[in-house]
């Protein structure tokens, strides 16, 4: 009777632990001056620029939504994206990659919420406020999320406008 009721306690705890998948948490919101676009384009940039390992792992896509005034950048994880190989794996030293052009993606924001591509590491959504602000919304991991909150602030006190 013992080991029934230990096993069926062991059952019960790893079902508990078992849970769907999880919306990613808000790390940053701020507003700050700068246009939209051109933010986002410079933080891919220096995105694609940086050497960091945990940077280097991450393939970006820039996406522009017209009808709201707003980009959005997302980043996932190469090793879980369909398609990488050997020669294109984040994890081969020897590895041509293939980074994205920095050009955005212009989609209506209507396909924004039935995006059911890989799980990104991060999304930072750069929205207009007024011609010379914007309102930023970055959720996602934390530690590739910083980085990329930190690249935008740069981007931001440089006065990036067009």
């Amino acid at each position: 009777m013992k080991k029934v009721i230990v096993i069926l306690v062991v059952l019960l705890s790893a079902c508990a632990s078992v849970s769907g998948p999880k919306e990613k948490p808000w790390i940053y919101e701020e507003p700050m001056a700068g246009n939209h676009s051109a933010l986002a384009r410079c933080v891919v940039s220096k995105l694609q620029s940086d050497s960091r390992w945990s940077i280097r792992m991450l393939q970006f896509s820039n996406r522009l939504y017209p009808d709201i005034d707003a980009s959005e950048v997302y980043a996932y994880d190469m090793r879980f994206l369909p398609g990488v190989f050997a020669r294109n794996s984040p994890t081969n030293p020897d590895a041509v990659f293939d980074y994205a052009d920095l050009s955005p993606e212009a989609l209506p924001y209507g396909q924004h919420g039935t995006y059911t591509g890989p799980d990104y590491a991060f999304a930072l959504m750069i929205k207009k406020i007024d011609d010379n602000s914007v309102m930023a919304t970055l959720k996602g991991s934390k530690h590739v999320g910083g980085i990329a909150w930190e690249y935008l602030q740069a981007c931001a006190q440089v006065g990036i406008s067009s």
